[in-house]
């Protein structure tokens, strides 16, 4: 009898230990368990304190980690016509310090032109984390798979810090600094981006769940050429399940040498 028992005081945490990891507590990352972090399951962060939520916008830097899959529509209006783009990207967080993420775009010109575009692998590692601020650094890595007509095949590296936090009353801010290197005869460029949004209702109140407001600017100044500047103003919500929609509309303010007046986006997200 005491050794049927064991068997199934045993057995009964066989099966519990799966659960007991499934449902871990999230906990601030420390530097001291630096090494072991590596090798953790990832574990989503709660909101921060103010509910702030850790989530995408367009145009921005996310200095958290994400597990979604995400399918893009943009239209670019220019001189002359127009461009059509679909970007669909995959994220995946490899560990609690560990993510790797890739998109992959296709374009389709005025006239009729499309094509497949430049492949983009982003790498990071977390270096800090608390329910109210996020840092990570890694690469940005675009890949020559695009083509010349539509102005891809370029290879880039672009070495990059992200950084998101809950600054209060549902807002939070985020940015990147980074810098671009290129093989392909562009100029290198340094890359910044600052943004700031308030997310104004519950994640529960779908199809506005979520409901947040923002504000994107990106300058990215090349070593050999002039600046450009923009700024994207854009809303994201949570439409029910693991659904959430994005829109925003990118506009040039560096006009003299923008290659693009206006740029419309939309964006579908599923969280897994």
């Amino acid at each position: 009898m005491k050794r049927r028992s064991k068997y199934l005081l045993g057995l009964a945490a066989l099966l519990a230990a799966p659960l007991q990891a499934q449902d871990a507590e999230w906990t601030p990352l420390s530097g001291a368990r630096f090494g072991a972090e590596l090798g953790e399951k990832w574990i989503p962060v709660p909101n921060g304190d103010s509910g702030a939520p850790r989530q995408g916008w367009l145009a921005t830097a996310d200095g958290f980690f994400t597990r979604e899959a995400h399918l893009a529509y943009d239209y670019v209006e220019f001189d002359g016509g127009g461009a059509h783009e679909v970007l669909a990207r995959f994220n995946h967080p490899l560990s609690r310090r560990l993510w790797a993420g890739i998109e992959v775009p296709f374009y389709q010109r005025a006239g009729g032109r499309s094509d497949f575009g430049d492949v983009s692998v982003n790498t990071l590692v977390m270096l800090a984390e608390t329910r109210n601020l996020s840092v990570n650094a890694g690469v940005g890595w675009r890949l020559p798979t695009g083509s010349v007509r539509l102005g891809n095949n370029v290879f880039a590296a672009q070495p990059q810090i992200n950084l998101w936090s809950d600054v209060g009353g549902g807002l939070s801010l985020r940015g990147r600094v980074g810098y671009e290197f290129t093989d392909s005869g562009r100029a290198d460029a340094l890359v910044l981006n600052a943004a700031i949004g308030q997310t104004v209702t519950p994640h529960d109140r779908a199809p506005l769940g979520d409901l947040t407001w923002y504000v994107a600017g990106n300058w990215r100044e090349p070593s050999q050429r002039r600046s450009f500047v923009s700024v994207t103003p854009g809303v994201r919500t949570h439409v029910g399940g693991n659904l959430f929609f994005l829109a925003g509309v990118e506009f040039p303010l560096t006009d003299r040498d923008a290659s693009f007046d206006r740029r419309y986006i939309v964006q579908l997200v599923q969280g897994f």
